[in-house]
């Protein structure tokens, strides 16, 4: 009896032991699965996140190309209007002066549609490192500050503009239908000294300085992107990812 209650011990021990041991393994499993399935969905965030930029990119470099309507387009142009200004119109730069609008509220209308999807998940903090988070956090503060500038900037060129009403404004609108009579009533055009011109060449240095600017802080978020860019294809190639 004393020998078979020994065996049955060592065997219920031994089952014991088993048990355990496919316990742990079924843990370890489940924890490497959890992990697999983890770092794949950060891998995808990250490959979303870094086409984000792409396009971020892409709507910066086509604000400050030589599009018509881009800031580097309006710089050359205000810069060219403010050279005359100060040397004087004549009669030969009117065809110039109206040909293209001066000014007009340009948006930066960046992307940021996958981050704020990272905030609102709670994903943001285990995409990667936190140094890597804290970058991201940095770009999207940088891209809402300078949309911000923009807007604001804009508005002090829009307060100029208003000034100009009775004359640079209007001087256009009667000159692209009758260049004769926009010349006999406008008389201010030939004088510098007169409120009108003051205004209209106080209006074309503000647009200018603005899209100076705008120019320099598009250039600045353009370098930014592909920096953050170059942080996270890091961060993937870190962790092997394929």
């Amino acid at each position: 009896m004393e020998n078979k209650t020994g065996k049955y011990f060592k065997y219920a021990i031994g089952e014991i032991i088993l048990v355990v041991i496919g316990i742990l393994i079924a843990l370890s499993l489940n924890n490497w699965n959890s992990e697999r399935l983890s770092t794949e969905r950060n891998d995808a965030l990250l490959l979303k996140l870094s086409k984000e930029l792409d396009l971020n990119i892409e709507r910066a470099a086509t604000l400050d190309s030589l599009w018509w309507g881009s800031f580097t387009n309006r710089l050359r142009f205000t810069d060219s209007l403010s050279t005359i200004l100060d040397n004087n119109m004549m009669a030969s730069h009117l065809d110039y002066i109206v040909s293209q609008p001066i000014f007009f509220v340009n948006t930066f209308n960046l992307n940021t549609s996958v981050f704020e999807e990272l905030k609102n998940t709670g994903s943001l903090y285990a995409i990667g490192t936190d140094s890597l988070v804290t970058e991201i956090q940095r770009y999207y503060q940088l891209c809402d500050r300078e949309s911000f500038y923009n807007l604001n900037y804009s508005e002090n060129c829009i307060v100029l503009q208003q000034k100009c009403f009775e004359g640079f404004i209007d001087f256009k609108y009667m000159y692209l239908r009758d260049p004769e009579q926009a010349v006999i009533h406008h008389t201010w055009i030939s004088d510098p000294r007169a409120s009108e011109y003051i205004h209209f060449r106080q209006y074309v240095s503000s647009a200018r300085n603005h899209s100076e600017l705008m120019s320099n802080k598009l250039k600045g978020i353009i370098k930014e992107s592909r920096k953050l860019k170059e942080k996270i294809d890091a961060e993937r190639n870190g962790k092997n990812f394929n």
